[in-house]
C-alpha cells in the first residue's frame, strides 16, 4: 500500500512540475542576490481581424500615448464618461480595408464634458497601426494631442 501511496505521490508531483513549465510558472534561478530581472520580450505587430481587437488596438494606442499620471488620468475620465464604442470594417478608394473604430455619444442628452470626446475616430490597419481619423472634426487627434500636453507637463515641470 505504502508503494502505492509513494508511486501516486511521485506522479502527482511530476505532472505538477510538468504544467507549471508548461504555463510559464516554474521557478527561477536567482543563483545571486544581484539577480538581473527577468526582460520582458517585446511582441511584433498586432494582427486585428475583429471588432473587439479593433477597439482594444485603440485603448493600447491611448494608454501607450499616456506617459504619466495626468495623462492617465485624463485617459480614465475619457474611458469613464464615453463607454459607447464600436468598429466597422471600411475600405479605402485603393482597395484596402481598415477598421474604423468610434466613439459615440451624441445620444447624451446633457453632454457637460469636452465636446471632442462626445464623437471621435480612428482608423487601425491590419497589422495593428492605429492613426486618428479626420472624421468627427479630428476628435480623435486633439484627444492624442491632450494627452501629448499632460505627458510632458510633468516632464517640463521637473526640469
Amino acid at each position: 500500500m505504502r508503494v502505492f501511496l509513494l508511486i501516486t505521490l511521485f506522479i502527482g508531483l511530476l505532472g505538477t512540475s510538468v504544467a507549471c513549465e508548461g504555463l510559464g510558472l516554474s521557478p527561477s534561478d536567482n543563483s545571486g542576490d544581484n539577480a538581473e530581472p527577468e526582460s520582458t520580450v517585446e511582441s511584433g505587430p498586432v494582427t486585428v481581424n475583429t471588432k473587439d481587437a479593433a477597439v482594444l488596438a485603440v485603448y493600447r494606442h491611448l494608454l501607450g500615448k499616456a506617459e504619466n499620471y495626468s495623462a492617465k488620468s485624463y485617459l480614465a475620465d475619457f474611458y469613464t464618461s464615453c463607454d459607447n464604442w464600436y468598429a466597422e470594417s471600411e475600405y479605402f478608394k485603393d482597395g484596402s480595408d481598415v477598421w474604423n473604430v468610434v466613439v459615440d455619444m451624441t445620444d447624451e442628452s446633457s453632454w457637460n464634458l469636452r465636446s471632442y470626446w462626445q464623437q471621435a475616430s480612428w482608423f487601425i490597419l491590419n497589422d495593428g497601426e492605429v492613426i486618428p481619423s479626420n472624421l468627427f472634426e479630428s476628435n480623435a487627434l486633439r484627444i492624442e494631442a491632450d494627452l501629448q500636453e499632460f505627458s510632458t507637463e510633468t516632464t517640463m515641470q521637473t526640469k
